[in-house]
């Protein structure tokens, strides 16, 4: 009823509402990828990589919340493998940095839960976040 448009309309176009659901997480992911400048950051300024990311994927709010909230797990796993094509699209080879995917996902998980919390207590984690992807970048050289 919100979108004005009626089941025969939305089922021309999707088989399920997950297909539409699939659709928007792709969009986002491909936007967030876009905005976040070079991949290559994540070896060379891990701070820069980590605040740009948490950038985008903040921008989108409650969207987001709504969208994947029960898809968590799903879309961190989506975000971290686009990622990693980007590095790779960049002239990194992930499997050059061994341990890279688990950075990623350690990133895009501990800003996905810094999306509810004050800003306060999210410029603190960040940078939590920050040193501690920096130690794992130094680790992989």
């Amino acid at each position: 009823e919100l979108a004005e448009i009626n089941k025969t309309t939305f089922y021309a176009h999707y088989d399920t509402i997950y297909d539409l659901v699939d659709q928007l997480e792709q969009e986002m992911i491909e936007t967030i990828v876009e905005r976040m400048g070079a991949a290559q950051e994540l070896v060379t300024d891990p701070a820069a990589f980590v605040h740009a990311l948490a950038e985008n994927i903040f921008t989108y709010g409650e969207d987001f919340e709504q969208m994947f909230s029960f898809a968590m797990p799903q879309f961190a796993g989506h975000l971290k493998e686009a990622i990693l094509r980007k590095v790779e699209a960049d002239g990194y080879a992930p499997k050059q940095y061994e341990n890279i995917g688990a950075l990623l996902i350690f990133i895009v998980n501990g800003l996905m839960g810094l999306r509810n919390a004050s800003p306060e207590l999210a410029e603190e984690q960040m940078e939590t976040i920050v040193k501690f992807v920096a130690g794992g970048v130094r680790g992989m050289r």
